[in-house]
C-alpha cells in the first residue's frame, strides 16, 4: 500500500475512533505536533503513554488490594493517568480515571474496584487501536523513507 493511501486509512480509522467516542480532538492536537523533523512524534508519545499507563494501572491494583487502601495516592495516580491519556486523545479513558478518582475521594473502596475495572477495560480498547494507529505511522513513515531514497 502506498503512503499516500496509508495516510487516507489512518485518517479514516483516526474519524472512525473519534465517532465512537475513543478519540477525541485532543488526538488531532497531538498529531499536528508531528513534522519532517520529528515524524515519529505520535509513535513514540503512543509507546510511552502505553507503557506509562500499563504501569500505574498495575500500581492502582496494588493499592486497591492493599489492607489499608491509601486514598490519596490513588486518587493522585487516577488523575495522572487522566492527564496521560487526555494527551493521546483517550477521552473515554480520561472520563473512566475521572470517576476513579471521585470514588477514591470518598473512599469506597468497592466504587474504586469497579471502576478501576473499568478504566482497564477502556485502557485495552485504547491500547489495541493505538498499536494499531503506531503501526500504520510507522508504514507512512518507511514509505517516505524509501520515497527519498529512490
Amino acid at each position: 500500500m502506498s503512503g499516500k493511501e496509508l495516510g487516507q486509512e489512518l485518517k479514516e480509522l483516526v474519524s472512525s475512533l473519534q465517532d465512537q467516542g475513543i478519540l477525541d480532538e485532543l488526538f488531532d492536537q497531538m498529531k499536528a505536533v508531528q513534522n519532517e523533523q520529528n515524524p515519529c512524534f505520535v509513535a513514540n508519545l503512543i509507546t510511552t503513554f502505553l507503557g506509562d499507563a500499563e504501569n500505574v494501572i498495575g500500581q492502582l491494583g496494588t493499592y486497591l488490594s492493599a489492607q489499608d487502601v491509601n486514598y490519596p495516592e490513588v486518587a493522585t495516580l487516577a488523575l495522572k493517568l487522566k492527564g496521560s491519556s487526555s494527551s493521546v486523545g483517550g477521552c473515554r479513558m480520561a472520563l473512566a480515571c475521572s470517576e476513579l478518582r471521585d470514588v477514591s475521594d470518598v473512599n469506597d473502596h468497592e466504587g474504586c474496584i469497579i471502576v478501576l475495572d473499568l478504566v482497564n477495560q477502556e485502557f485495552l480498547v485504547l491500547r489495541e487501536n493505538l498499536n494499531h494507529i503506531v503501526q500504520m505511522e510507522r508504514a507512512i513513515h518507511e514509505n517516505e523513507v524509501k520515497k527519498r531514497n529512490m
